[in-house]
């Protein structure tokens, strides 16, 4: 199966002195939900373009769904939606309206059927009659979102889905997107940390037009630092003799207690294998552990530390 997005040494300049992408290669697999992160000019704005047809790369390539963007442009984005920062719409048609409109642009088959379901997917059935001129900002890229599933495209590209909105209206988009992840692969461009943290699978962090990394959460934490934080739960408390064992162990640097039974235990080792070991030798040695769970660096240690 073709990957759902390939990028193979992309490159963008757009003046001899500014340039946006420097060769940059990604790959994303069907079904995989991916965050794309950076601050701002870090080039997310232009991978977007190009992956959308509205630039054309100055080297490189661009697949989607295994059709070049730059060969076969039509091909490429006909099963791709795409939500950008802040979609607008004719401010006197209602949703039905405009997404008559759009569905009949794209030769959307059972389009009034199609319509009713994707108003309801977004909740904007209520709305279904109403002119999009008084909507709110949330209400809108809920629109957007619409607009975009219409034609059930297996690609979704959505830049800064919830830039603008209040707290309500992220939690909305959020909800939405976790939604569409188990059915659809959603590429997400955002600069916010919270955001990507709680809906994509893997991560990509891009600055000044590079990819420093590109894995999920649990591998960027291992890949930044080889320390590593558990907390753990216990059948009592420990007495200063079995702390002392604990802390006795090659790998571990120390061990805090949080609450009566729960302690925080920081140790060396990277992987998976490492920390089991880590587990079984302690009940080995005595220690009535109830409960082991690793924790690896949040996504903003991690990218405070990349893009430093």
């Amino acid at each position: 199966m073709e990957p759902a997005i390939k990028l193979n040494d992309l490159t963008k300049r757009y003046t001899f002195k500014i340039l946006a992408l420097k060769g940059i290669s990604l790959e994303i697999d069907q079904g995989e939900c991916v965050g794309f992160l950076g601050p701002n000019g870090a080039g997310k704005s232009t991978t977007i373009k190009i992956l959308t047809g509205l630039i054309r790369p100055t080297d490189g390539t661009a697949f989607l769904n295994g059709h070049d963007i730059r060969k076969n442009k039509k091909e490429a984005l006909r099963s791709v939606g795409c939500v950008v920062e802040t979609p607008d719409f004719y401010p006197y048609l209602t949703p039905i309206d405009t997404l008559n409109y759009l569905g009949n642009l794209r030769g959307v088959d059972g389009l009034e059927g199609r319509i009713e379901e994707v108003l309801d997917l977004v909740n904007l059935q209520d709305w279904a009659d109403t002119r999009v001129g008084s909507f709110s900002k949330g209400m809108k890229q809920r629109l957007g979102l619409a607009q975009a599933l219409l034609h059930d495209p297996q690609l979704l590209i959505l830049d800064e889905p919830s830039s603008g909105l209040d707290p309500k209206g992220m939690a909305e988009i959020r909800q939405l997107i976790n939604k569409l992840k188990h059915e659809k692969t959603i590429f997400l461009s955002s600069h916010l940390l919270s955001e990507v943290q709680q809906i994509a699978d893997k991560v990509a962090l891009i600055n000044k037009g590079e990819i420093l990394a590109y894995d999920t959460m649990r591998g960027l934490s291992s890949k930044l630092s080889g320390v590593q934080e558990a907390t753990i739960e216990t059948l009592s408390p420990l007495t200063e003799e079995q702390l002392e064992t604990v802390r006795s162990h090659p790998i571990v640097k120390d061990i805090k207690l949080t609450d009566v039974k729960h302690y925080l235990l920081i140790f060396q080792g990277e992987t998976e294998e490492c920390r089991m070991d880590l587990m079984r030798e302690l009940i080995d040695r005595g220690i009535p552990l109830t409960a082991f769970t690793p924790k690896g660096l949040g996504l903003e240690d991690i990218y405070m530390e990349m893009i430093q």
